[in-house]
């Protein structure tokens, strides 16, 4: 693939999974000779300033998103896929489902690809932790934030231990919630509990070692590197939510 960005141009090497993350009113252009599939999420840009305002007291002059590439984030590939099967399911309250993965994306985008307007990171001119969580009484925040942010901090953290044993009261630890109410909160946000969010996590980071061409690892090595006890669990899970079988899908 080739990339322009401004008067710059790069070639880039794609693998399964790469994430580019554009701020608005980036002139960029990609172009390609080989087929590719990709998503496309778009956020209006007063829509993260209103994140960026309940959930880290910032306003639009005090930040900015910076053109960024990797080579994988979890947390957008693993939007991407449930905004994909909502579109396709068109099922009741799919609106705010929707609305409720751009605040889990919004508080994903601030913390991860955000700089301060002087170049400082994130969190050295957002509120301290403390203030957000427990703001003065003439400024109460919405449930916006406070919901944002014990969710994200939970999707964060299954993302970033999925492929090792992990249980909900792991997770309500790490976000200092009871299980009921991180549960709770959970569903709120992404319809689903913490712990089909991990299986979900487990089942797209195997789709994406297989596709990307896992080499010799058996079906059972895979199992194991994404967290899952074995084949048969693996199997089960993948044919649920993604319709065929690890084997069906390796190249």
């Amino acid at each position: 693939m080739v990339r322009v960005l401004g008067d710059e141009r790069a070639e880039l090497e794609l693998s399964s999974g790469c994430v580019a993350v554009v701020p608005s009113g980036t002139p960029v252009s990609w172009t390609w000779s080989t087929r590719i599939s990709f998503s496309v999420l778009s956020l209006e840009p007063r829509f993260l300033d209103r994140v960026a305002e309940e959930v880290f007291a910032l306003q639009p002059a005090d930040y900015r998103l910076v053109f960024s590439e990797r080579t994988s984030d979890a947390a957008i590939t693993n939007i991407a896929g449930v905004l994909s099967r909502e579109a396709v399911r068109r099922e009741p309250g799919g609106r705010l489902y929707a609305e409720s993965l751009a605040n889990i994306l919004s508080v994903h985008l601030l913390r991860n690809y955000a700089q301060c307007a002087d170049g400082r990171t994130l969190g050295a001119c957002s509120m301290p932790e403390e203030a957000v969580a427990e703001p003065a009484a003439a400024a109460p925040p919405g449930r916006l934030g406070f919901h944002s942010r014990a969710v994200a901090e939970a999707v964060r953290y299954i993302q970033d231990n999925y492929s090792r044993e992990v249980t909900l009261n792991d997770i309500a630890v790490a976000v200092h919630l009871s299980p009921f109410h991180l549960t709770r909160l959970f569903k709120q946000a992404l319809g689903i509990s913490p712990h089909q969010y991990l299986i979900q996590v487990r089942v797209n980071s195997a789709r994406s070692l297989l596709t990307a061409g896992s080499g010799e690892r058996s079906l059972a090595e895979v199992a194991s590197a994404v967290g899952f006890a074995d084949q048969s669990h693996l199997t089960r899970h993948f044919k649920r939510l993604l319709g065929v079988t690890p084997k069906q899908l390796r190249p």
